[in-house]
């Protein structure tokens, strides 16, 4: 009678986090979560939900395609962690800084504003530096440091139905000022002459009455513009009224409130249309261009500060000893509860080309017992990015794991005790390699090494990944830095 064919199981891949079907429905979700957003780029007036549905569709999407690729184990492990990464980058919008691009030339030539897709300046908004506001909501858990004149920031529109519902422009008008736009030759307006519905004319800042000079970091030859003929109070909600016409209702600015005007006054619909902002709807001052990098500025001085050098400073010697140096990988061992964290050594057996699986040049060689990273070989597909585990056979040696107990050359291992005082986990599907199933799967070849893993019930590790080339190791655990109970306990 004919056997069943076994069906194959992947040990290193197990159950699967999510169905199959997931993936077709996470690209479709990604491919309709795109458009919606390219709609809303080309179409401005679309509902803000628009964007919002689309970016959630997006990002349903991407997590559904990597998802359904991944083994239920290693996908709660990916979760875990963008969750905490999450956690922190949404912590670090609220209270810290927020990205935002610029979306028109209302303040050129300051800052460059184009709607379209990648275009236009990005810039850091500072949003601690007047007092961190309830998320999601125009109001202050405290009042920091007040508003000055020309700080440039990023406030919520005023207008109900404005365009862009957050805007950026520079601070003119403080509380409590009356605030003018003076045309620099009054007799046109005077005159008596036929003036052309909103025709303008350069004009300056004139605030309490008198003449305010300009800043050198503003534009060279700045200068605000107002229009040629009187405006009526009656144009209110679509006209050039505030700062322009004398009466206190347009010309002094409430408590609590701010003038805003952007620098390209010619072509800027700003405070002059809109009136007077509160406090409680700026989000934040304007701190530096970040992107694209030819037009990086730093708007506060805060580039020039010690705080911003020592942590640059700190930032390279981080990134130098991540990519160089080594790096932290969270493992379960034994039968403890909960992960290690160990620091891994890249030094240990020479340096690394960072990004790659390639050493630039190898000195040191792991010894049994060693407990180590490692990717698993090339052959594997699906297998985890790095596995970590000890070294338990060494190039040329025949290895047999029976009954939990770690062989070598045909006798039981004496040392080191890692090896020798362990009985290993049996529950790995698919093992062929160290399992006494031909010479071919039991002696270690040259350049390889066997490692078995620590951690107890389904494991993945050398008996079914297969030997580890030399070059697939990754460096040697030197020791456990969290928990604290843990520590100095590879």
């Amino acid at each position: 009678m004919a056997k069943k064919p076994r069906k194959k199981h992947d040990a290193t891949n197990g159950r699967r986090a999510l169905p199959k079907q997931a993936w077709a429905m996470g690209a479709a979700c990604l491919v309709a979560g795109v458009a919606a957003i390219v709609m809303t780029k080309r179409n401005p007036s679309l509902p803000g939900w628009v964007w919002y549905a689309g970016a959630l569709l997006a990002v349903i999407g991407l997590h559904l395609v990597f998802y359904a690729t991944l083994p239920r184990e290693q996908a709660i492990e990916w979760f875990k962690s963008e969750i905490f990464a999450l956690s922190l980058a949404l912590t670090f919008r609220w209270a810290i800084a927020e990205p935002y691009r610029i979306p028109s030339g209302s303040m050129e030539t300051t800052l460059h504003g184009d709607p379209r897709i990648g275009r236009g300046d990005r810039v850091w908004v500072n949003k601690w530096v007047y007092g961190l506001k309830v998320p999601f909501m125009n109001h202050r858990l405290y009042h920091g440091k007040k508003p000055e004149r020309w700080d440039i920031v990023v406030f919520k529109a005023v207008e109900k139905n404005a365009l862009h519902g957050t805007l950026v422009k520079r601070i003119v008008g403080l509380p409590g000022e009356r605030v003018e736009l003076r045309l620099r030759d009054e007799s046109v307006r005077n005159s008596g002459r036929h003036l052309m519905q909103g025709a303008m004319g350069k004009a300056d800042l004139y605030i309490d009455g008198k003449r305010v000079p300009y800043p050198d970091f503003m534009p060279k030859d700045h200068f605000y513009t107002a229009p040629l003929k009187m405006p009526s109070p009656s144009e209110k909600g679509f006209g050039m009224l505030y700062a322009v016409r004398p009466e206190k209702e347009f010309a002094v600015v409430p408590e609590g409130h701010y003038l805003m005007l952007g620098d390209n006054s010619a072509n800027s619909k700003d405070g002059r249309y809109y009136g007077f902002v509160p406090n409680e709807h700026i989000v934040g001052r304007v701190a530096s261009i970040f992107w694209p990098p030819p037009r990086w500025r730093d708007f506060t001085g805060f580039s020039q500060t010690l705080w911003w050098r020592t942590l640059l400073v700190l930032l390279a010697l981080w990134t130098a000893i991540r990519l160089l140096l080594g790096r932290s990988v969270a493992v379960r061992t034994g039968a403890e509860k909960g992960k290690s964290h160990l620091w891994i050594s890249f030094g240990a057996f020479g340096l690394r080309l960072p990004f790659t699986r390639y050493w630039l040049y190898q000195w040191g060689r792991p010894g049994r017992g060693d407990l180590v990273a490692y990717h698993p070989p090339e052959s594997r597909p699906g297998t985890k990015e790095m596995l970590v585990g000890r070294i338990a056979g060494l190039p040329g040696e025949t290895v047999k794991v029976s009954h939990g107990i770690l062989h070598v050359d045909g006798a039981p291992v004496e040392t080191p005790d890692s090896l020798a005082s362990r009985t290993f986990s049996e529950a790995v599907a698919d093992a062929h390699f160290g399992v006494g199933k031909g010479k071919g799967k039991s002696r270690v070849p040259e350049e390889h090494y066997f490692i078995l893993s620590e951690a107890e019930g389904e494991t993945v590790d050398s008996r079914s990944v297969g030997w580890v080339p030399r070059r697939g190791l990754v460096g040697k655990a030197v020791c456990s830095w969290w928990p604290p109970s843990r520590w100095g306990r590879p």
